[in-house]
């Protein structure tokens, strides 16, 4: 006879997928998810940060029990039998009695939360509580109405919030005594039990519990991290048998965990020595240069901080010294460098890693984490991922330290991380674990590299997460070399100026709430000569150029606006390099360009070769590296002629900060003073590309393609580089950007050149605009309470469309098996980022299989499309 598992008298929680015997019981975990709870909020920064976002200064001890009482109810809907039974084997069934039906433990407890569902089941459930009608008259000054958000937000804690008109059908029966399992005896043993954990909530003095709606959003943000970690074997074991005094062991279990993961950051701050000294902190000769004084000097209290100045200049380090100093004083736990691509993430990452161990130069040294979808590393570690999302790291690392670096979604929980902007700006979007990205990164220094107002919907998502990052009393610092008027203004809160006061504003400048700070040039600035060609739909022509400037010794970098257009020229040079061919630009003697759409394990070949020939100890003779917008971010590379495509003016001075990036002597003599060619089209005119599709021709001016939508700027840009063939910077940058995108420049443009850009500038505002909407329909809106404002903080149930950036959805494709890398043979290729508009409407598998090419890479089919991965990166066929 087979006897009935345990588990049919006990409430369970947990299960073993592979022996559902082994359980641990529901009260057990409501009391680790509890005991997190409280262990994050025994942390000063992250408490403050909660209590900001509701308008306090910090919080009491009665407000933090009640906190944590509510987060241990995260999981109370699991009492229900048809969540209960789900495991059961059916001899474990009561004599000729029915299965339950199977349910959840959120939405099938909506009917008990909206008032006009299971009417039955609500009016024992809350009164077995014991305390809850209590509670609701005593912690809430509203009616019940922020006691029902809270639990609302606590029950949401699986990442998105529960939405009470999505309710599922009332069904009395999952919530009856079924077998040996009752229900409401069990709500009513854990409404005493959590009474019995939580005693302070109960006192009589303590403050209504805060009713901003914003402090509803962060505190789900912790639930859902509080029940992340409270659900991790690693620190809490199952226990399949009632214990009355267990709570000792979730508290000391929470306090191991939080520490474990890098959360609590006494046992570090108790062994910090102070701060080195800026040239020790960062391996340099002498101080701080006028930019990073001035940053130095703007007071720690300004909570957003913008660093205006050139390329080159030494604004990450201004950043990362305003860090230290912040941790030094107890403002921030950590910090988030948050970069526009992946590859100047991957770049930045090493420099944040080296000034980490310089500034903890002791064992409490934090690991650097490089939040990159794809990778797995942390400082110096690397990782490999195993089955049921174990991770093996190259040191054997175990102690759950790397936590944080295992998941993508948990990347903002690390101390120091590295990263891509749309990892931070995934906490303002309506997709699931959003409000745990932005309730970890509240506690961190924001550090958002390269802003300007080039794409509207990314600006829109930006706005949104800095108001929530500041709201809860966050910290952020945006840096830029080009930014224009209307985006300082916006980050500002300041009304808009005319063009005349805008090129009058200071530059290099720091700001902040204080207001706008001149910085000295500090001895750094240069002239470059700049000139327009209009070759740009002339390969040969481009490549000839490159060539005549490598012969003489340059450096040259040629930045093309679009992949295609890269390769063309590059496979140009080829052709008529002859015996020149070792100028061009190669990785093991493998001739390539610089460009996203290589896998990560040969993008870091390509990196580490470009600084090697064009960097701070760059390699001597003429060299010509081809390659898109990537040579523009992060690299510290170092050339003496750019020949690019025209852009708008911002991102054209972040290509020409490459230029002249060090002080040297060996320069040749023809490019002693910096040299940029701007390829235009033909006749130097771009107004056929208002009725050619916007450059999708094969006349060559296809660069566009959609990569930059404002042919105003283009223009505007164009004729400044007519109007100045020497361009001093610093000194001249911020009337270059201004001409070049302020509304009064541009309308000047319109009203000169006619209708056609008149219609052109039309569009371009409607684009502009649909894109803001947009921007709005996605974004978290914190402004709304769970419980009064219930539907319109609701996500949509598929936001697989909702993206950090328009148009550019990626897919990771794998291979099976995977194959050498054009560049290593022994480096193999196990997966690769795939733009998902190539693959039409064919679905993404989970892996494919390669077949290897003839002269290295491989070729692959997804349906019907066919694709090619070589020495010239990945392309279609």
């Amino acid at each position: 006879m087979t006897t009935k598992a345990s588990y049919t008298r006990r409430f369970w929680a947990k299960s073993d997928r592979n022996n559902p015997e082994r359980i641990h019981l529901l009260e057990c975990h409501l009391a680790d998810v509890g005991a997190c709870f409280e262990a994050l909020l025994a942390q000063p920064v992250i408490r403050r940060r909660l209590a900001q976002s509701g308008g306090r200064d910090d919080l009491d001890p009665a407000t933090v029990a009640r906190l944590s009482l509510l987060a241990a109810l995260h999981d109370i809907g699991k009492v229900n039998v048809g969540f209960q039974t789900q495991i059961w084997r059916n001899e474990d069934l009561p004599e000729s009695a029915r299965r339950p039906r199977r349910a959840g433990h959120t939405l099938d407890l909506t009917p008990l939360l909206n008032g006009n569902g299971d009417t039955e089941t609500a009016g024992w459930f809350f009164d077995g509580l014991g305390w809850w009608w209590d509670a609701v008259e005593s912690w809430d000054d509203r009616g019940g109405a922020t006691v029902c958000a809270l639990l609302i937000a606590t029950l949401s804690h699986h990442g998105r919030p529960l939405c009470l008109e999505e309710s599922r059908q009332p069904n009395p029966g999952i919530w009856r005594r079924y077998g040996d399992l009752r229900p409401q005896e069990q709500v009513a043993r854990i409404g005493r039990l959590a009474r019995e954990w939580f005693p302070a909530a109960f006192a009589d003095a303590g403050p209504p519990l805060p009713a901003a709606p914003a402090f509803q959003h962060h505190f789900l943000g912790l639930c859902n991290l509080a029940d992340w970690i409270g659900s991790n074997e690693r620190w809490f074991e199952y226990v399949a048998e009632p214990r009355n005094d267990y709570i000792a062991t979730a508290r000391a279990n929470a306090e191991r965990a939080v520490n474990d993961v890098g959360l609590n950051r006494s046992a570090q701050r108790a062994g910090f020595s102070g701060l080195p000294d800026f040239a020790d902190l960062f391996g340099l000769a002498g101080g701080p240069n006028a930019i990073q004084q001035a940053a130095q000097d703007t007071p720690l209290d300004a909570p957003l901080v913008i660093i205006e100045s050139e390329t080159g200049s030494g604004k990450t380090e201004a950043a990362l010294w305003r860090f230290a100093r912040m941790y030094e004083a107890g403002l921030v736990d950590g910090l988030y460098f948050a970069l526009p691509t992946r590859s100047a993430a991957v770049q930045i990452h090493e420099r944040v890693h080296r000034f980490i161990g310089r500034l903890f130069p002791n064992r409490t040294s934090p690991e650097t984490v490089l939040a990159v979808p794809g990778y797995l590393r942390a400082g110096d570690a690397a990782g490999q991922r195993l089955q049921d999302y174990a991770v093996w790291w190259d040191d054997h690392a175990a102690d759950g330290r790397r936590w944080a670096a295992e998941s993508t979604k948990r990347y903002l929980a690390a101390q120091i991380a590295v990263g891509t902007v749309d990892q931070a700006l995934l906490g303002a979007l309506m997709v699931k674990n959003a409000h745990l990205r932005a309730a970890c990164l509240a506690r961190s220094l924001l550090v958002v590299d390269e802003v300007h107002a080039s794409d509207t919907y990314m600006s829109e998502i930006l706005a949104a997460l800095l108001d929530a990052h500041l709201g809860s009393g966050g910290q952020a610092l945006l840096m830029s070399a080009t930014l224009g008027s209307v985006a300082r203004q916006r980050w500002r809160g300041e009304p808009a100026v005319g063009l005349a006061d805008a090129i009058a504003v200071a530059y290099p400048a720091v700001s902040a709430r204080h207001g706008v700070r001149a910085v000295d040039e500090n001895g750094a600035g240069k002239t470059v000569s700049i000139k327009a060609r209009p070759i740009m739909g002339d390969p040969a022509a481009i490549a000839q150029s490159a060539l005549e400037a490598a012969r003489a010794g340059a450096k040259v970098l040629v930045v093309r606006n679009t992949v295609g257009y890269a390769i063309r020229v590059h496979q140009a040079i080829e052709e008529i390099a002859g015996d020149d061919a070792e100028l061009l630009f190669a990785v093991n003697g493998i001739s390539t360009l610089h460009h996203g759409r290589f896998a990560a394990p040969d993008r870091r070949l390509l990196d580490r070769r470009i600084e090697e020939l064009l960097g701070r100890e760059r390699e001597s003779g003429g060299r010509i590296v081809v390659g898109t917008q990537t040579l523009e971010q992060s690299l510290d590379i170092d050339a003496d002629l750019l020949i690019t495509d025209l852009s708008p003016m911002d991102v054209l001075l972040q290509r020409i900060g490459r230029l002249h990036r060090h002080r040297r002597d060996d320069r040749p003599h023809d490019y002693a003073t910096p040299q940029c060619i701007a390829l235009t089209p033909p006749d130097d005119d771009l107004s056929p590309l208002l009725t050619k599709g916007n450059g999708q021709t094969a006349n060559g001016l296809g660069p566009y393609g959609g990569v930059y939508r404002s042919l105003h700027i283009l223009e505007a840009t164009r004729r400044l580089i007519a109007e100045y063939p020497e361009w001093r910077i610093p000194a001249m940058n911020r009337k270059l950007v201004e001409s070049a995108t302020h509304g009064e420049a541009l309308d000047r443009i319109t009203k000169e050149l006619g209708d056609q850009w008149q219609g052109h500038q039309i569009s371009t505002t409607g684009a502009l605009i649909a894109d803001q909407q947009t921007a709005h329909s996605h974004l978290i809106r914190r402004d709304k309470s769970f419980f009064e404002d219930n539907g319109e903080v609701c996500f949509p149930s598929d936001d697989k469309w909702i993206r950090t950036r328009l148009g550019d959805d990626r897919v990771e494709i794998a291979f099976n098996p995977p194959l050498p890398s054009p560049f290593d043979s022994s480096g193999a290729i196990d997966r690769m980022a795939l733009p998902l508009g190539w693959l039409e409407r064919d679905d993404a598998p989970d892996s494919v299989e390669p077949t290897a090419t003839d002269g290295g890479g491989f070729a692959f089919r997804i349906g019907s499309h066919r694709f090619r991965y070589d020495r010239l990166g990945l392309r279609r066929e």
